[in-house]
């Protein structure tokens, strides 16, 4: 796998999916919260919002409910997903 990785609706997780997966179960993350943050890689809010068919505002504040996890940006969830082994 590689980029391709973060991909909506993927039959076998990637490695990216599968740190994901790992981070929003260590932090509680909600099912949406968890979406979004396999959409986040190289994308903008807009775009996240549309893929997942969600209001900008929902995706926007989804992201603030990830202090959870000690994230206060997109890069901070993007770092903390990479960290992931």
């Amino acid at each position: 796998s590689g980029p391709g990785d973060v991909a909506l609706g993927e039959r076998r997780p990637g490695h990216y999916r599968m740190r994901c997966d790992a981070v929003a179960e260590r932090y509680g993350l909600s099912p949406r919260e968890r979406d979004v943050s396999i959409s986040v890689r190289g994308r903008s809010i807009d775009y996240i919002a549309q893929k997942l068919t969600i209001s900008f505002n929902t995706a926007k504040s989804t992201f603030a409910n990830l202090r959870e996890a000690d994230v206060h940006s997109r890069q901070e969830l993007i770092d903390l997903i990479d960290r992931e082994r």
